[in-house]
């Protein structure tokens, strides 16, 4: 036998073995898989699909990882005796073809248009998970009149970038040193500042293929990644008008509880539900809780829940309350004013507060309203969520918001003799009845500066 016709042997059996992807793994008696065309990247995209044909259909999109659509496994059979389930290995995932291209969630979003234009004409129900979370967003921005309801499960890539390495770094150094280690704190602050100040701009690194090699290996997952927390998706959230379900692992390390809180906060009537006890993939650990979620989800069962954020109303009564000098102390309910005086840890949720006042404190504000805004001393605050009626008064205070709305003319002033540093991650400024304007950036104040946007 010749070279020839071994090498035409082996191409016929190459072909024939991929002619198309895996699906036995799906676990649905009428699971079928194939090859379509990538019109964005070049190439095939591997979708998978099961449930009846005609059926309503639901599109699954998958975060990082080698599992791809695999990570889906568990819930399509749940699926497919009512709806029709398809999902995809994204390019450079899975059985999808792979290669140094910009893979952004925005192109990503493409790529989904271009395979579901087909095969799901009709509106659909999308859920997407950790990076295909800002997929998901992505396309229903683009694509709005395509979605019917859209679900996001532990959504990586919101917060802004700085904000999000201090989280993993956070993470990262209590692992291996310990919260009571004197150089904790100094550690992740250099982490974030290198985060901050890297030279190259992030939009260079992903439309030259020659420095995404060079820099990102030219790797897939390394690109996406890259991608995703480059994102600003501070001009987007607020458009979203499907019904829109928030769904997080409570011990969730890779993308923080705050990024779901953040989300369910910035899109209009959507909803959160935390699974207590599960990490970044709770459909996949926590199935038979994570399931009938979806499915009440999908048959509207959920869409007359109350929706997240804080209903805007004025501050009720005159009550007040101090914490002086005590650690991990919690408020919620309506305040006309709130003073923090040497109180670390403290926790403020789902309140309406007339004033707020922190001297040398550390405070989380959640899903909550000032109405005549924060003069902070000494102190280190984080908002997700909510809205800040007055401006931010800051002394040797840093700030960072998440989701937040400011109602302002003027966001912050630094009333000290040293820097101080906004991180602002999809938020907004609104005043004097104009539209809203996103913020989505870090802000460095020189004594006597103000904020005005």
């Amino acid at each position: 036998m010749t070279k020839k016709i071994l090498l035409a042997l082996l191409l016929a059996f190459t072909m024939t073995v991929h002619a198309s992807p895996p699906a036995e793994w799906i676990g649905a008696a009428d699971a079928r898989a194939e090859y379509v065309e990538d019109a964005v990247f070049g190439g095939r995209v591997a979708v998978y699909q099961a449930g009846p044909r005609d059926a309503q259909a639901v599109v699954l999109v998958h975060g990082l990882g080698k599992a791809a659509a695999r990570d889906w496994a568990k819930l399509i059979p749940a699926l497919a005796g009512r709806h029709r389930v398809i999902a995809l290995d994204l390019p450079g995932f899975g059985h999808s073809d792979k290669g140094n291209h910009h893979y952004s969630p925005d192109n990503f979003a493409r790529v989904l248009n271009a395979v579901l234009e087909k095969s799901a004409p009709r509106q659909f129900t999308l859920i997407g998970h950790s990076m295909c979370g800002s997929v998901a967003l992505a396309y229903a921005a683009a694509y709005p009149q395509r979605v019917s309801s859209l679900v996001l499960v532990d959504a990586a890539g919101v917060l802004h970038r700085s904000v999000y390495a201090e989280f993993l770094a956070r993470g990262a150094v209590q692992r291996a040193m310990g919260l009571d280690s004197p150089w904790y704190e100094a550690v992740v602050r250099a982490i974030q500042n290198r985060v901050e100040n890297w030279p190259v701009r992030g939009e260079l690194v992903l439309a030259n293929s020659g420095v995404r090699q060079r820099l990102l290996r030219g790797d897939p997952s390394a690109i996406s990644a890259f991608a995703m927390v480059e994102h600003d998706f501070s001009r987007v959230l607020g458009a979203i008008r499907v019904p829109t379900l928030v769904i997080w692992g409570a011990e969730d390390l890779i993308a923080p509880l705050r990024a779901g809180q953040a989300l369910a906060a910035a899109i209009p009537g959507a909803r959160l539900t935390v699974i207590e006890g599960a990490g970044h993939a709770p459909q996949v650990q926590f199935p038979d809780r994570f399931n009938p979620l979806i499915l009440d989800e999908i048959d509207g069962q959920q869409f007359a829940a109350p929706a997240y954020a804080l209903e805007n109303r004025p501050v009720s009564g005159k009550r007040s309350a101090r914490c002086d000098g005590e650690r991990y102390q919690e408020f919620s309910g309506d305040y006309e004013s709130l003073i923090l005086e040497n109180c670390p840890d403290a926790l403020i949720s789902n309140a309406r507060i007339g004033w707020l006042q922190s001297t040398h404190s550390t405070a989380r504000i959640v899903n909550s309203y000032i109405r005549d805004g924060i003069d902070a001393r000494h102190s280190r605050l984080e908002l997700t969520g909510g809205t800040v009626g007055g401006r931010l008064k800051l002394t040797a205070s840093n700030v960072d918001a998440a989701a937040t709305r400011f109602e302002s003319d003027s966001i912050a002033s630094n009333s000290g003799d040293v820097q101080v540093v906004l991180r602002l991650s999809v938020a907004q400024v609104s005043h004097s009845g104009n539209a809203p304007r996103p913020l989505h950036d870090i802000f460095r104040l020189a004594p006597g500066e103000t904020l005005i946007r």
